[in-house]
């Protein structure tokens, strides 16, 4: 009897074993499905924008794996990229550091999930505004053909940043290299500047600059109007008019910022008629409150005050428009007699005039951004060649 007990421990003590196993197995079973379940939740939140909610599950999940060390690997990355990513959405960009740090530098990760932490990582030094050390993050990156889009897209937005335009412009370059279809708005733009920032010391590479910008960008007015600047500081009246005027094609909207410069240039060639001419097919292209004064005005020193009147009278029944309407309420003031009429003309005149110098001179057609100066970049929705002239817009 005690021998067959001898023979019967081991096979006890190997049962033993497979039940603890399989017991085992069942706990950890459980306990990745209770992860599961609890990562779904979070997203869930995430999703429903209650990122409190979120960030505070993904806290006590990470709690719960680091003290009980009983989720996988896999999943305890995943868990700690996201709840490091929610850290940075909601501004505690140091705690978002640390954990991405701490996934890059644990030996227990792949490569490529050391690749995700360093994108991550990019991320965060963008967000705490440190643009060097995102730099260096995104330019590790570039040679891996799944981050390298991204990087250079991110690129473009650091270099835009620090206005270091050449740099800029290489990495747009580049992005077109690997997806062709990619708005090539922005790097017309980034030659603009970067034209603008060697004019007095490069001439040449200053029109190169400009040049390439209405390569890529053929409808780039601002191209067009630097350009047309550059050769009317040279006395070449008839090439800037060639670029000035090329607007009309480009986005006639900017007319108006070149008008007086157009007007200078007809002058100096004596040739007004053709200054008429231009001034009446842009209108006929896009009517425009700005060229209507000017038509105006020149009519009036043509053909005198009457017919002036007359041919602001025909636009603004028209086209309505409070510029033209202070140019009309002039003419009704030199119309009429001396007496309480004509004081309440000069009043509104007055109320007229102040609104257009106090008012926005400028319209983001994307957001709505409004400004007193022209800026090819609008800084609220942050897309170039957006903000126009609020009188060429449309109403």
């Amino acid at each position: 009897m005690l021998e067959l007990l001898f023979l019967l421990l081991p096979i006890a003590a190997l049962y033993g074993w497979y039940m603890g196993q399989r017991s085992a197995k069942r706990d950890q079973e459980s306990v990745n499905n209770k992860f599961s379940r609890d990562y779904v939740t979070g997203l869930n939140f995430l999703l429903s924008n209650q990122q409190e909610k979120a960030v505070d599950l993904f806290l006590s999940m990470l709690q719960k794996q680091e003290s009980e060390n009983q989720i996988t690997t896999e999943s305890q990355f995943e868990a700690e990229l996201t709840l490091g990513n929610l850290f940075r959405s909601r501004g505690e960009v140091d705690r978002a550091l640390r954990i991405h740090q701490a996934l890059d530098a644990s030996p227990h990760y792949s490569i490529e999930k050391k690749l995700l932490a360093k994108q991550q990582l990019a991320k965060d030094f963008m967000a705490a505004g440190f643009y060097d050390r995102a730099e260096n993050y995104y330019i590790l990156l570039l040679d891996e053909s799944e981050f390298a889009v991204n990087s250079l897209t991110q690129l473009m937005v650091i270099y835009q940043k620090t206005k270091e335009w050449k740099k800029a412009i290489n990495v747009s370059e580049k992005l077109l290299k690997i997806e062709p279809d990619t708005d090539k708005v922005p790097l017309a733009h980034y030659y603009c500047e970067y034209a603008q920032t060697i004019k007095t010391e490069n001439v040449e590479e200053h029109l190169n600059a400009l040049k390439k910008a209405l390569e890529y960008s053929p409808l780039c007015a601002r191209a067009s109007i630097l350009l047309g600047d550059y050769y009317l500081e040279q006395y070449q009246f008839k090439q800037a008019l060639v670029h000035f005027e090329h607007l009309v094609v480009q986005d006639p909207s900017y007319i108006s910022e070149v008008l007086n410069k157009i007007k200078a240039c007809y002058i100096a060639l004596n040739d007004l008629v053709n200054y008429e001419l231009f001034l009446i097919r842009a209108n006929q292209i896009k009517h425009n409150s700005s060229v209507d004064i000017a038509l105006t005005e020149f009519i009036e020193q043509k053909d005198g005050i009457t017919a002036a009147h007359s041919k602001l009278y025909q636009q603004l029944s028209q086209y309505p428009n409070m510029l033209t309407f202070h140019r009309f309420i002039h003419y009704q003031i030199n119309e009429a007699e001396v007496g309480k009429a004509k004081d309440s003309l000069v009043l509104l005149h007055n109320m007229v005039g102040d609104r257009i110098k106090k008012g926005f001179q400028y319209r983001c057609l994307n957001c709505g951004y409004q400004s007193y100066r022209l800026s090819w970049y609008c800084p609220s929705c942050r897309q170039w060649e957006q903000i126009k002239p609020i009188h060429s817009i449309d109403t």
